[in-house]
């Protein structure tokens, strides 16, 4: 792929270009001016942003243009339908990118062009549903709105409006969750890699820091190895006692909690699920917080939501909330399973990226902030 500068094009016969412009009238413009009056539309299609950022910004037109062989019957461009058809953006995009594809194969996309087949949107304002759909919206989420009791007046919304429902109806969903008391024994729990032991330090972080307490740390094998040498480190920094027996931990208060830390259990052996929820009885831990990594496929999050329910899980916490491509298929785990969500964890940070506020972090992830920035007023226009 080569690009194109605004000096002369070589007009070789059969070569084919692809330019990303604003609007119809910038294509033939550019199409005269680097490629002659000679030179065909062979497509046009519209592209836009990722999932909801596609109604905020302007979509572009995607061009393929052609230099005809010799003694082909030329295209008269500025009549081509497939161009008139397409609606102008009004928003004007900075530049405008032409691209060479020197084999002439099919072309592909330029790095920072938009690699979706996203199609010209006919929607009208009706088509919310659809729309979010193809957004990207996960389908369980989709279907349980679809069984809310305003949702027919919903789908008779614009996009905009729409959005707001949901937004409106997915917190009150949310707060309307029984959120069950965090006790003075807190255990964490969770499938090897999810994150586990760093939620563990940013929790004990925020007790000491934040909440000004004085947490202790109970490692537990289960007769899997459960090493502490990161823990053990991060905890003299802090301040904090890790303890490996049982019996020499000191009583648990309020303003002393104690933060039990599960080796990783496994989804292929359950036996050692079954053994976890036997300690958790012995030590009287009511408060069983499972760890869930965000960035984990739906099906596997699902299973490992079973798994905990069968130890007798009170919370989630999820981590890696930064790494998610998807937050819309959270919505449905969150309120459908009877678990307290308890936090959202990002990155790698131990000391920090902790946030108790699930709430506010999962709407402010679902929706694009630029749709409350403006009011909802870009999405009129769609």
């Amino acid at each position: 792929m080569e690009t194109l500068t605004n000096g002369k094009t070589e007009m070789k016969a059969g070569k084919k270009f692809r330019l990303t412009v604003k609007s119809a009238e910038e294509a033939v413009r550019v199409i005269r001016d680097k490629l002659g009056d000679n030179a065909r539309v062979l497509s046009v299609r519209q592209v836009g942003g990722e999932g909801l950022k596609r109604f905020i910004s302007s979509p572009k037109l995607e061009v393929i243009a052609e230099i005809p062989p010799e003694g082909e019957e030329q295209a008269i461009l500025d009549s081509n339908p497939e161009i008139d058809s397409i609606e102008t953006p009004t928003q004007e995009v900075a530049g405008t990118s032409v691209v060479e594809n020197k084999s002439g194969d099919e072309l592909s996309s330029e790095p920072g062009s938009e690699a979706d087949d996203t199609k010209e949107s006919t929607e009208n304002e009706s088509d919310s549903f659809k729309i979010l759909s193809k957004a990207g919206f996960d389908s369980q989420l989709l279907s349980d709105i679809k069984s809310w009791s305003n949702w027919k007046n919903m789908s008779e919304l614009s996009l905009a409006e729409t959005l707001k429902e949901i937004t409106i109806g997915l917190s009150d969903r949310y707060r309307s969750l029984n959120s069950s008391p965090v006790e003075d024994k807190i255990a964490l729990i969770g499938a090897p890699g999810v994150g586990k032991t760093t939620t563990l330090c940013k929790f004990l972080a925020h007790d000491v820091f934040m909440n000004k307490k004085t947490p202790n740390v109970l490692k537990i094998e289960n007769g899997v190895p459960n090493p502490d040498d990161a823990l053990r480190i991060f905890c003299e920094v802090v301040g904090v006692t890790l303890y490996r027996e049982s019996n020499k931990v000191p009583e648990c208060t309020g303003d002393s909690p104690l933060y039990l830390d599960f080796p990783g259990l496994s989804l292929g052996r359950m036996d050692d699920w079954t053994k976890a929820k036997q300690t958790l009885d012995d030590l009287q831990v009511r408060t069983r917080v499972l760890v869930l990594n965000s960035a984990y496929d739906k099906q596997v999050l699902k299973r490992t939501i079973t798994a905990g329910q069968n130890i007798g899980a009170t919370h989630i916490a999820l981590s890696h909330f930064d790494e998610i491509t998807d937050s819309t298929k959270l919505w449905p785990l969150l309120l459908r399973n009877n678990l307290s969500p308890l936090c959202i964890c990002n990155g790698q940070n131990v000391t920090g990226d902790f946030s108790t506020n699930v709430l506010n972090q999962m709407i402010a992830r679902t929706f694009p902030e630029e749709l409350y920035a403006r009011g909802f007023s870009t999405y009129r226009n769609i």
